[in-house]
């Protein structure tokens, strides 16, 4: 498939979950061979993925996700280091530590809104843990929070 996909000389590849259902170590030769062409070819790789250590590992940048809209959008290392939204914040929660930390994961309360019925205001609202009344009203835009950094949440 990535033969396939570099044959025209693409300037931007789209892999989305291009590492589903490998073990660890064809995982890793996929995102090495990955890293190679877009070093090697000069094209932008856009990695769509629900792995975050494979996003830690191979993005520049990451845009977070959820139900359809980008709800956060930074460096890397702003979205590791300095988590705004709050879903990005509940997603680092409900990972497992690294370096022998045997902490409780901890599950986001609640469940996905339907996407054909999407609720008023903020989609996170029912299942965040700072939702106020305002988050009801109007989707929030995403906007910069801080230099680099845009958030979609008004508390952020």
């Amino acid at each position: 498939m990535i033969a396939m996909a570099i044959s025209c000389e693409p300037r931007v590849l789209i892999a989305d979950e291009p590492t589903t259902a490998l073990d660890v170590t064809i995982q890793a030769e996929i995102l090495d061979l990955l890293a190679e062409l877009r070093r090697r070819r000069g094209m932008a790789l856009l990695l769509i993925t629900h792995d975050l250590g494979v996003v830690a590992q191979q993005a520049d940048e990451v845009a977070i996700m959820y139900a359809g809209r980008i709800v956060e959008h930074a460096s890397v290392f702003d979205v590791f280091d300095r988590p705004l939204h709050p879903y990005t914040r509940a997603l680092f929660r409900s990972m497992p530590g690294v370096g022998g930390r045997h902490e409780r994961l901890q599950a986001i309360p609640g469940q996905v809104p339907d996407l054909l019925r999407l609720p008023s205001g903020c989609t996170f609202r029912d299942r965040c843990d700072q939702a106020i009344d305002d988050c009801a009203i109007a989707v929030p835009p995403l906007e910069p929070k801080v230099p680099g950094h845009t958030a979609a949440c008004i508390r952020a």
